[in-house]
């Protein structure tokens, strides 16, 4: 990590405002750090030291004053072959792993 650091200051679903103390880039990960949870997230909007994110996981739990830690690294995926047999989720997760972990959602 970088060592960017930041704290919720609007939740409005799965889009926040956090006030951030460093630099900060346009598509960068950030995670936020929520009942010892970091949700993964990307800077969509910067202006002036707010910037907007939009976290990629259940946002349930997340409060005004949650701690942001951004990574210094781009949103990336991996390609190659292996992506054919499979299906992601947008984070790259196998779902048919996701659905025997945590149940199939139609």
């Amino acid at each position: 990590m970088r060592g960017t650091k930041g704290k919720v200051a609007a939740v409005n679903g799965n889009m926040e405002a956090v006030d951030f103390d460093g630099p900060v880039m346009m598509n960068e990960v950030a995670f936020v750090e929520t009942e010892g949870k970091k949700l993964k997230s990307e800077v969509i909007r910067i202006k002036g030291d707010t910037c907007s994110l939009q976290v990629c996981e259940m946002t349930k739990g997340i409060a005004i004053g949650d701690s942001v830690e951004f990574s210094g690294d781009m949103l990336t995926i991996e390609l190659g072959p292996g992506l054919l047999a499979q299906v992601y989720d947008g984070l790259q997760n196998p779902l048919p792993r996701l659905a025997k972990k945590c149940g199939f959602f139609p």
